[in-house]
């Protein structure tokens, strides 16, 4: 006579009903996840969406000669001669909190090309900026005329990577915390006010390139 029993009815239901529920959890989160459920919170309504794939008449562009900015489904820096100065895409920004994000890639051997988000822009010394290169490196400072003050040093940093990456600010109330492709960078008092145009940047040290940006977002808060 076999040893072996007959698993109870009850209880193989009991396990079917479980990997159901369990099944229908994970679905449920990646669906949660998929919509942005663990993104950091981004306070207020959209207030600016733009892929650069219509007009940009709301754009301005600010590059010295050997950069070259224009639209081609999306916006690209194109880096054609030897220059360290930067290259700035600006737009009149919200006069209140804010949240500001851009995403850009660089092009083909084209990693050594710095690339982030510009705000607070006065003029080409007087801005706030937070940037990234495809060596996986980022900072992020405040430019108060020959004076910097340097919220993040030039460093690499292991959540910037040489593909893709998404930078945000988070301004509310005088301060900023800075992240890149959702993860915390750093956070600091503004020493100016936030006020001015925003939008992208890019310089490099002299290496040739382009850096695509793919969109930029903007939320604004009461």
């Amino acid at each position: 006579m076999s040893s072996e029993q007959p698993v109870a009815r009850w209880l193989w239901n009991f396990a079917n009903g479980a990997l159901v529920i369990v099944m229908v959890g994970i679905v449920s989160l990646a669906l949660a996840l998929a919509q942005g459920v663990a993104d950091p919170p981004r306070a207020g309504n959209l207030w600016l969406f733009d892929d650069f794939k219509s007009e940009t008449s709301r754009w301005t562009f600010s590059a010295p000669e050997g950069i070259n900015l224009h639209t081609e489904g999306a916006l690209i820096a194109e880096f054609t001669a030897l220059t360290t100065q930067p290259a700035f895409a600006l737009t009149e920004g919200p006069a209140n909190n804010f949240v500001l994000e851009i995403a850009g890639t660089p092009r083909a051997n084209a990693n050594d090309i710095a690339y982030g988000l510009v705000f607070g822009w006065q003029d080409e010394t007087h801005y706030s900026a937070v940037l990234v290169n495809g060596n996986g490196y980022a900072e992020a400072y405040q430019q108060n005329g020959a004076e910097r003050v340097v919220w993040f040093e030039w460093q690499q940093w292991p959540h910037a990577v040489s593909g893709d990456n998404r930078v945000r600010v988070e301004v509310e109330d005088g301060r900023v915390v800075a992240r890149v492709n959702d993860e915390w960078l750093t956070e600091a008092a503004l020493t100016t006010p936030p006020a001015g145009k925003m939008g992208v940047i890019a310089h490099t040290a002299g290496a040739p390139g382009g850096i695509i940006f793919s969109w930029v977002k903007v939320w604004a808060g009461p």
